[in-house]
């Protein structure tokens, strides 16, 4: 761990989340707003706010029709709402370089 308790690098997520990276970091996103960097598919690295907070959402997240099959989830790829652009970005969960919690 770094020596700020709430970030964690790149080097460490693996360490730090382990085998469960998805459903560490989706319990943090249902339960605050965190801070992700990750490197976006051109390369680039993007840092961004986001969450899975029912009340920060948009409301079409929540809908849901029963009589659709569910939608098949790619488990390398986390789906956030971004909320400093009030939309849904994903990013591949290979490319993250750090989490920081507790803003």
């Amino acid at each position: 761990m770094s020596k700020y308790l709430n970030i964690t690098p790149r080097s460490e997520t693996r360490n730090f989340f382990g085998k469960n990276l998805r459903k560490d970091l989706t319990e943090f996103l249902h339960n605050e707003i965190i801070e992700v960097m990750f490197t976006k598919k051109d390369g680039t690295e993007r840092k961004m706010l986001c969450t899975l907070q029912s009340d920060l959402l948009d409301q079409s997240y929540e809908s849901y029709d029963d009589t659709k099959p569910p939608k098949i989830i790619n488990e390398e790829v986390m789906r956030v709402f971004d909320t400093e652009a009030q939309g849904w970005r994903s990013f591949l969960l290979a490319n993250l370089k750090y989490v920081k919690t507790d803003l």
